[in-house]
Formats: structure tokens, C-alpha cells, sequence
């Protein structure tokens, strides 16, 4: 008994050692220190491909490539799911080569499925890793929901997850120390008789003002660093790596500009498969003896690059590329893919599907924006709200609105990461006087507020991230009298607004009552404040 006894312990402890690493950093992968560390492919099956042979004077390599989905993937009219028709062509493709590499150059997350939004990345993160992708790169978007989800989307238990001008400084004291990174900066998979190096770069972070910066992802974590002197890194790659491999592959989402520049500065990158910049390319681009590829955005397109490889001579000896149209006409969906999305999908059926209010007439941009600010005042109770005109999406059709729909309108980019959306809004304090010289201002959004403005009383109102953040630059000075503070993001205050609307039977663009008056002042803020100074 003593015996049985002690094998129970011993079990227990290694379980407890399991989840403890799961816990601290998930799978080990190689995370980079002072310099880029190299990682070998070891944790995965060679037999994904065939074994080589030695009787082979050429072997094709094939590469089904796609870039920046940004959480599309929930089903098409037809049932069917844009990424289970991307693995459906990956299969159908791997019938024709064995020797295919799936990859993909990263923006998975947001501007898409609601899903996302209710699930804080999971749902993004579980499709992703369902994919079975062999090579994938961090974009600038896949950063968005903070570092923990960003470590679960890493450590992917099929693909080398890539960023080479990306790491954890084990320098700097900070709780990311002693954690291990999910993502790598090279690694090697021996695809048949070809030996393939990958590496992969992930474009410069972006700020409140929208623009690209060189200061750390997460301003609270600056062990975590970006590097961005891409030539220099793929330089350094180049050097360290060429001629262990008989081809270098970059997984790149830096935007087609900086990858032609990256190309016409190395020499030795066979092939740049691109992201980013939502570019797509009829058909490669060359430069110097480097491809370069990129297939658009939001799974609307799927790339294959055909590489024909000499072994005897160590060259490659021909390419091919086909773009393909990712449409429930062109492409079968993969129906093992298809089942998985729509089980990660099931807990959100309800929000994705269910009609939440009406529209009467079709909506202008500047319709929706105006219905935006009202919701905002109504929902908030607030004295006023601007909207940008610029921030819709797309417009509306008449009949029933989801809240996908509105979320389609008003979607979400984490600018910077980790904090709300572009297009959520600030509350703020001004005096009617800077509320006057904000509607002057102002002149792209839409306003919903008091016509007859007190010069000298205070209001409450709300504006949209960009411009409560950047007051200074717009509107010469801050006009708020403390610091904007972030209320809710506005497709969430739109789809409340709606349902309330719904459940008294007014459409969303309806009047009604007296509420729909133009002068509304403040429905719901009671006693305006005085100015302290008057």
C-alpha cells in the first residue's frame, strides 16, 4: 500500500509541475535576450512532411500564404467560415505538393467578429491556433489585448510563432523576467530534401495620435522591446543563418514599403511573404533576387507560391504564384475547421445573430455619426457628444441591425495597445465657452448637444479618444479641466441605445418624442454645474 501510496505522490507532483509551467509562461520557446537566440524547429514532427529522397534531383516547395484576417472569420451567408475555406485550400493544395508550408504574416485580431470583443481576444486566439498554420509572425494588432493573451496567442501548439526584432530584456526587472516568450526570432523546418530558414519582423507600435513609434509596446512593461532597424536585423540574420539553409524565407508584416527596402538592402532573402499594409499583389514582386508577396486583407484572398528547388545544383530553378478568390464559389471549406469555429462561436450565438433594433431608411455616414453622439448623450447622461464622421466604417441598410452590424460600423483598433479603442469615448469637463470653440473645430463630427450654449457654466461631454487625447493639437490648448477619462467603447453604447429604443418599438433613426429634438440639453444630467471662477 505504502508503495502505491508514493507513485500517487510522485504523479501529483508532476502534474503540479505541469501546470505550474503552463501557469508561468506556457510552452517554452526560445525568447530573446541581449541578441536574437536561434530555435530549432525540434518540438515538431518531421513527418508533417515526407522524408526526403535521395533520388530526387528537384523538389517543389509550396507555400499557401495569407496576412492580416483581423477576426473575420465569422460564417458567410452560405454557413461556411473564410478561415475553413483557407484550411480547405490548404488541404487541397497539400494533395497536389506534400511539401507545403502554410504561413501566415499576422493581424489576427480585431476590427472583425464581435466574438472577439465579448471574449477579450480568446475567440481570435482559439481560431488562430486551430488553423495548424506551420509558420505565423506577430503583428502590431496581435498586441492588442495585453501581454497575457498575447503569450497564450504565441505559444502555439503547431506553429513557430516569429518576431525577431521582438524581445523579453532578462536585463530589466519586471514581472515578464522570468516568464518564457511563445515567440522566436529563427527557426529551421526541413521540409522534405529543403532545408528552409524563417525568420519574421513585426512593424513599429502605434501611438494615441495614430503614428508609429519607437518607445516600448506596453509602456508599463519596457522589458518588452522592439527593435526597429529591420535591415539591420535581417543583416544580421543573413549573416548568422544563410548558410545553414538552403532557403531564407522572411514572414514579414511590415507593409510592402519597408519590405522592398528590407530587400533592396540584404542580400540572400529568396522570398518576403508580406503583410500589413493590405497591399495584394497580382503577382510577386521582384527585387534583386528577392520575391516578394502579399495577398490583401480580411481573408479575401489566398496566395500560392510554387517554388521548384535544384538539389543537385542548390538553386531555385522556377517559380509560380496563383492568387485565389476566397469565396464559398472558388474555394471548399475544410469541414473539420468549419465545426471548430462554429464551437468556438456557440457561447456568443446570440449576440451575433439577434436583432437588436431597426432601421427605417438607409443611413449616411454622417447619419450614423449623429445617431452615435445621441446615443452617447442619452446613454451616458452627458450635455453633449461629438462623433467623427470619419470614424464609420461602413454605412447602414434599412431593416434589422445586430450587433455586429454595429460593431461592423464602429469598429475597434487598440491605439495603443492594450488600452480602448480609436473610436471609443473620453468624458470630459469644459466650460460652454470651450464647448463653442470645439463645435467650431470640430467641423468632421457630428454633434448632439445644446444649440443655446452658457459661455460660463460647465458641461460634461464626451469625444471620441483621438480628440480627447489630443487636445493640445486641435484645439490649440487643453480645453477640458481635468484629464479625459475613458467611459465605454461606442459600438457598445450604440447597440444599449438601440435596445432600449427596440424594446419601446422605435426604430433606431425614428423621432418619437420630444427627446429628438435638435436643442436637447441635458436629459438625464440634472442641475447644471456653476464655474468656480464666476
Amino acid at each position: 500500500m505504502d508503495f502505491f501510496m508514493s507513485i500517487l505522490a510522485v504523479l501529483r507532483s508532476l502534474c503540479c509541475v505541469r501546470l505550474l509551467l503552463f501557469m508561468t509562461g506556457l510552452a517554452a520557446a526560445a525568447s530573446l535576450h541581449l541578441s536574437p537566440v536561434r530555435a530549432e524547429l525540434a518540438a515538431t514532427p518531421q513527418e508533417r512532411w515526407p522524408m526526403c529522397d535521395d533520388r530526387s534531383t528537384v523538389q517543389k516547395v509550396s507555400f499557401v500564404h495569407i496576412s492580416d484576417m483581423h477576426a473575420n472569420y465569422n460564417p458567410d451567408a452560405d454557413g461556411t467560415s473564410p478561415v475553413s475555406r483557407v484550411r480547405g485550400y490548404y488541404e487541397l493544395v497539400k494533395k497536389d505538393n506534400p511539401f507545403t508550408v502554410f504561413t501566415n504574416s499576422g493581424d489576427d485580431y480585431e476590427k472583425g467578429s464581435i466574438t472577439e470583443e465579448l471574449s477579450r481576444g480568446r475567440s481570435t486566439r482559439e481560431v488562430v491556433q486551430a488553423m495548424g498554420y506551420d509558420v505565423r509572425t506577430l503583428g502590431n494588432h496581435d498586441f492588442a489585448w495585453g501581454i497575457k493573451e498575447l503569450l497564450l496567442f504565441s505559444n502555439d501548439p503547431k506553429a513557430v510563432v516569429l518576431s525577431t526584432n521582438t524581445r523579453i530584456n532578462r536585463h530589466i526587472n519586471s514581472p515578464l523576467r522570468d516568464i518564457p516568450a511563445g515567440f522566436t526570432d529563427f527557426a529551421v523546418l526541413n521540409v522534405g530534401c529543403v532545408k528552409i530558414g524563417f525568420f519574421g519582423l513585426t512593424t513599429r507600435p502605434y501611438g494615441n495620435d495614430g503614428r508609429q513609434h519607437n518607445d516600448p509596446v506596453y509602456p508599463n512593461l519596457p522589458a518588452l522591446e522592439m527593435d526597429s532597424d529591420y535591415i539591420g536585423i535581417a543583416n544580421w540574420v543573413i549573416a548568422k543563418h544563410r548558410q545553414e539553409v538552403d532557403l531564407l524565407v522572411l514572414v514579414s508584416h511590415l507593409g510592402l514599403t519597408d519590405d522592398i527596402a528590407v530587400a533592396k538592402n540584404t542580400k540572400g532573402i529568396d522570398l518576403i511573404l508580406g503583410g500589413h499594409s493590405h497591399t495584394t499583389l497580382d503577382k510577386p514582386l521582384r527585387v534583386k533576387d528577392t520575391a516578394i508577396v502579399h495577398v490583401g486583407a480580411h481573408l479575401e484572398q489566398i496566395g500560392r507560391y510554387d517554388l521548384f528547388y535544384d538539389l543537385e545544383n542548390k538553386a531555385i530553378a522556377d517559380t509560380q504564384f496563383q492568387l485565389i478568390a476566397n469565396s464559398p464559389e472558388k474555394v471548399q471549406s475544410d469541414e473539420s475547421m468549419n465545426k471548430a469555429v462554429t464551437n468556438i462561436l456557440k457561447p456568443y450565438r446570440q449576440e451575433l445573430k439577434e436583432t437588436v433594433t431597426e432601421l427605417k431608411s438607409d443611413q449616411s455616414q454622417h447619419d450614423m455619426a449623429l445617431i452615435a453622439s445621441r446615443a452617447a448623450v442619452q446613454k451616458l447622461r452627458i450635455d453633449a457628444a461629438f462623433v467623427s464622421v470619419g470614424s464609420v466604417w461602413q454605412g447602414w441598410r434599412s431593416g434589422g441591425l445586430t450587433r455586429q452590424d454595429i460593431l461592423d460600423a464602429f469598429r475597434v483598433e487598440r491605439e495603443p495597445v492594450g488600452t480602448p479603442g480609436t473610436s471609443s469615448l473620453y468624458l470630459m469637463e469644459v466650460t460652454g465657452a470651450d464647448l463653442l470653440h470645439a463645435r467650431t473645430v470640430l467641423k468632421d463630427a457630428a454633434y448632439w448637444g445644446p444649440t443655446e450654449i452658457d459661455p460660463f457654466t460647465f458641461y460634461t461631454i464626451a469625444m471620441q479618444k483621438p480628440q480627447a487625447l489630443n487636445q493640445s493639437q486641435l484645439f490649440s490648448r487643453n480645453i477640458a479641466i481635468a484629464p479625459p477619462r475613458p467611459v465605454a467603447e461606442l459600438w457598445e453604447v450604440i447597440a444599449t441605445f438601440a435596445g432600449d429604443l427596440s424594446s419601446r418599438n422605435l426604430a433606431l433613426d425614428a423621432g418619437g418624442d420630444d427627446r429628438w429634438n435638435e436643442d436637447l440639453v441635458a436629459l438625464l444630467t440634472g442641475q447644471r454645474k456653476e464655474h468656480p471662477a464666476l
